[in-house]
């Protein structure tokens, strides 16, 4: 749980920054990378992934860079587990040093199995997804959800007569239950999540790319 937690703050810290790099001083290795162009870069990383992912697996790609290293994020903001499931829903990879972060995300919190895939949504899991986000979108007990313009992290998981909802946002964490039948919103908590040193300005300096100003 706690690789987990700390692949989704690393996501959400690229998420939230919303300057870009071409203002990053980059190294020869990553520059050449760099005018490979995000499509090449995408695929590189794709196949150091393995399994069969594609990017029909994530709903968001997004390369960013330090000037020192090069960070291919895919990743599904909104998370669906039926019961006794296990996904692999995010994926983090560097292209120089060839790392790949993942962590499985399961319900109950105890499943397990040895042969576990990347999510892939269906016509049932998007109807449930979209049950949730009106049920949400209704209530007065949690802030409402853009899902145009979702920023944070939200795992959905599906039990007998109720979902279980967990949303990490850059600063708090909150948590409730959703009824399937009348989409009543009850138990709900949240925390604040302090700082992580990590995210100090001189110390992490990851910036998105911009491809649309890329020379040619």
């Amino acid at each position: 749980m706690k690789i987990f937690k700390i692949i989704i703050l690393f996501n959400l810290i690229l998420t939230y920054n919303t300057c870009y790099a071409q203002d990053i001083k980059m190294t020869k290795e990553v520059e050449e990378i760099f005018f490979l162009g995000k499509d090449s870069i995408v695929e590189f990383a794709l196949d150091k992934v393995g399994r069969g992912v594609s990017i029909k697996n994530f709903n968001q790609i997004k390369v960013f860079t330090d000037g020192k290293e090069i960070w291919v994020s895919f990743v599904n903001p909104i998370k669906y587990l039926p019961q006794e499931t296990v996904f692999y829903f995010d994926v983090a990879v560097g292209i120089l040093q060839q790392m790949v972060s993942m962590s499985p995300i399961s319900n109950p919190l105890d499943y397990n199995e040895k042969n576990i895939s990347f999510y892939k949504e269906t016509k049932e899991t998007k109807m449930n997804v979209q049950f949730v986000l009106q049920a949400i979108n209704k209530s007065n007990e949690t802030d409402p959800i853009d899902i145009i313009n979702f920023k944070d992290d939200m795992i959905i998981r599906a039990y007998e007569s109720y979902y279980d909802i967990s949303i990490v946002s850059e600063f708090q964490e909150s948590s409730f239950k959703i009824e399937k039948v009348s989409g009543k919103i009850y138990d709900t908590e949240h925390n604040h999540l302090e700082q992580d040193p990590m995210e100090d300005e001189d110390k992490y300096e990851f910036k998105e790319i911009n491809w649309d100003n890329v020379k040619k």
